[in-house]
């Protein structure tokens, strides 16, 4: 058995000492529901930073699903249903979004959106740093 399961420990949040619950057998790391909930935002800011490449995977892949099911089939496609999808996603700077979407269509025109995003970003970050 872990050392100190039965006997008073300090919270990992507040470092105050608690007595922790018997069946949680040597887990318990908090005193109080609030520690509990400041340590669980400790560790998912923790993930977040360690794992940023899994949300910027999943947003491009979700924004694409997202038009694909709201874009009606070519045959049925309105100049007006194109131009409210086109708005929907404006990015700085401004591309010419009815070209793109009309010689590659939706699906390409959110794409190259995102890695102008990426890029601008990107350059925007180093500029900044020189200054």
């Amino acid at each position: 058995m872990a050392k100190n399961s039965r006997g008073k420990r300090p919270c990992s949040i507040c470092r105050k000492w608690f007595q922790p619950d018997v069946r949680q057998k040597g887990r318990q790391k908090t005193c109080s529901p609030d520690c509990k909930n400041e340590l669980h935002r400790r560790q998912c800011d923790e993930w977040n930073k360690k794992n940023r490449e899994y949300f910027k995977n999943n947003y491009l892949g979700k924004k694409i699903e997202k038009v694909e099911v709201e874009q009606p089939k070519p045959t049925q496609t309105s100049i007006v249903s194109q131009k409210k999808i086109i708005r929907q996603y404006r990015t700085k700077p401004i591309l010419p979004y009815e070209i793109i979407a009309n010689e590659y269509g939706i699906r390409n025109l959110i794409i190259i959106q995102y890695l102008v995003y990426q890029i601008m970003n990107k350059t925007h970050a180093r500029a900044t740093g020189f200054t």
